[in-house]
C-alpha cells in the first residue's frame, strides 16, 4: 500500500520517500514508493505530474491500493528520494473538480438533474445531465454556484465503510464494495454530498469563479462544458477580448454589438438575394442568345452555383444539352446537365473534360460537375467546345 498524503495534506508539494520497486513499463519505469503527493488518475481526474529524485512523472495509475509512477528514468529499489507535484496543474484539476461538485449538487437540488458523465481534459471540462436544462436552468445553475463560491463554504471528507456508506443518504455513491470509501462534502452536504477519490480546494472560495461555457443537448439530457478558477477567468479575459476587437471592427460597442451583427447578417442576406435576381437575368439573357442543341458556355466570374443556375436555365429554355464554365476565385467550375429524352451520358463527359484540365469531379448520366484550378485559357475552351460537339454528336 501507498500512504496517499494528498488526502492527509492536501497542500503538501513534496515529500521524502522510499522506493519500493522499479520496474521496465510501456513509455518508462513504473516506480513504487512508500507514500507520494503525486495524486494517480481517478475520478474523472487526470494524473498529477512531478518528479521523483531526477526522474520526471509522466503518469501515476492506482491498483489494489498501490500508486505506480511512470516515470522517464530509473531509480534503485530501497534508496531514498524527493517527490516534487506539479502544484500548478493540481490548483487547476482541484480548482475544476470542486466545481463539478458544486455545479452537480446543485444541478440536482434545483432541476432534480443528475450526474451521469463528468470529463476533465487539459483544455475543457464536461458533464453529462439526464435532464435537458435551457438557457434560463443554465444561467440559473450559473449564478447559485458562483453564490456558493462566494459563501467560500467548507470542503470535507469522511472515510467509511460500505456498510456505513448504505446507510447515509447522498447524491450520489460508489458501486465499488470496499471498506475504505471517501465521501466529499461542500457545506457540510448542503451543495453536494458523493463518493468521490479525487482532490479539491479546501473551501468554495478557493474555486474563485466557474463559468458554464456551451451546453447542447446530449442523450435526452444536457452535456454541458465549464471551468473554474485560473481556468474560467483566462477564458472569460479572451472572450472579452474577441468580442472588444470584434466589436471595434463593427465601430460600435460591446453591448451594441449583436445588433450591429443581426443588421449586417439582414443587410447580406437582402444582398444575397438580389445578387441571385441579378444572376437569374444574366442566365436567361445568355440563354436566349444561345440557341445550339448543345449549349456550351463560359461565364467569368460565375461560382459553381452560379454554374449550376445556368446550365439548369439553358436547359429549360431551348437546349437538349448544356456544358457550362465558370471562372471564379482562382478556380474552373464546370457543369454538364442533359434534358429528358437525350442519352448521352453526363458523367462520361465530365470525366472527358477533367482529363483537359487537370481537374476532379463526376455525377450521373443525367448531371455531372467537376472543377480545376484556373484560369481557363481560351485555347483550352476552344479545344473542350470542339470535344464536347463531336462527342455529343456521336452520342445522340
Amino acid at each position: 500500500m501507498t500512504t496517499k498524503l494528498f488526502y492527509e495534506y492536501p497542500v503538501l508539494t513534496s515529500c521524502a520517500a522510499r522506493v519500493i520497486s522499479c520496474e521496465p513499463a510501456e513509455g518508462g519505469f513504473n516506480i513504487v514508493l512508500d507514500r507520494t503527493v503525486i495524486f494517480p488518475e481517478g475520478g474523472g481526474q487526470p494524473a498529477d505530474r512531478g518528479a521523483v529524485g531526477g526522474a520526471n512523472v509522466l503518469d501515476a495509475q492506482e491498483k489494489d491500493g498501490v500508486v505506480y509512477h511512470l516515470c522517464d528514468k530509473p531509480l534503485e529499489a530501497g534508496s531514498e528520494a524527493e517527490v516534487r507535484l506539479d502544484f500548478e496543474r493540481r490548483l487547476d484539476h482541484s480548482e475544476q473538480h470542486t466545481g463539478e461538485h458544486i455545479l452537480s449538487g446543485l444541478a440536482y437540488k434545483l432541476f432534480g438533474a443528475k450526474n451521469v458523465g463528468f470529463h476533465m481534459a487539459a483544455d475543457y471540462c464536461t458533464i453529462d445531465l439526464d435532464t435537458y436544462l435551457g438557457e434560463d436552468e443554465l444561467a440559473l445553475l450559473e449564478r447559485e454556484a458562483n453564490e456558493a463560491v462566494r459563501r467560500d463554504l467548507p470542503v470535507t471528507s469522511e472515510n467509511m465503510d460500505h456498510e456505513r456508506l448504505a446507510g447515509i443518504t447522498i447524491r450520489k455513491k460508489s458501486e465499488i464494495v470496499s471498506d475504505d470509501i471517501r465521501v466529499v462534502y461542500i457545506g457540510g452536504g448542503e451543495i453536494d454530498s458523493c463518493t468521490c477519490c479525487g482532490t479539491h480546494c479546501g473551501s468554495t472560495g478557493e474555486v474563485g469563479y466557474i463559468r458554464i461555457g456551451d451546453s447542447q443537448k446530449y442523450k435526452g439530457g444536457t452535456r454541458l462544458w465549464f471551468s473554474c478558477g485560473g481556468r474560467a477567468v483566462r477564458e472569460a479575459n479572451a472572450l472579452l477580448r474577441s468580442v472588444t476587437a470584434l466589436a471595434r471592427s463593427y465601430s460600435t460597442s460591446r453591448e451594441e454589438l449583436p445588433a450591429a451583427v443581426r443588421k449586417q447578417s439582414e443587410e447580406l442576406s437582402q444582398a444575397k438575394r438580389e445578387l441571385k435576381s441579378r444572376t437569374q437575368a444574366l442566365c436567361d439573357m445568355i440563354a436566349e442568345a444561345n440557341g445550339d442543341e448543345l449549349a456550351i458556355e463560359h461565364a467569368v466570374g460565375f461560382s459553381a452555383n452560379d454554374v449550376k443556375m445556368l446550365s439548369e436555365t439553358l436547359i429549360s429554355k431551348h437546349a437538349k444539352a448544356a456544358l457550362v464554365f465558370g471562372s471564379c476565385g482562382g478556380q474552373v467550375f464546370y457543369r454538364a446537365a442533359r434534358a429528358d429524352g437525350v442519352k448521352a451520358p453526363m458523367n462520361e463527359l465530365i470525366k472527358a473534360v477533367n482529363g483537359l484540365v487537370c481537374g476532379k469531379g463526376g455525377g450521373s448520366p443525367a448531371f455531372a460537375q467537376g472543377s480545376a484550378a484556373g484560369p481557363l485559357d481560351p485555347d483550352t475552351l476552344e479545344t473542350l467546345r470542339a470535344f464536347a460537339v463531336k462527342w455529343y454528336n456521336g452520342g445522340k
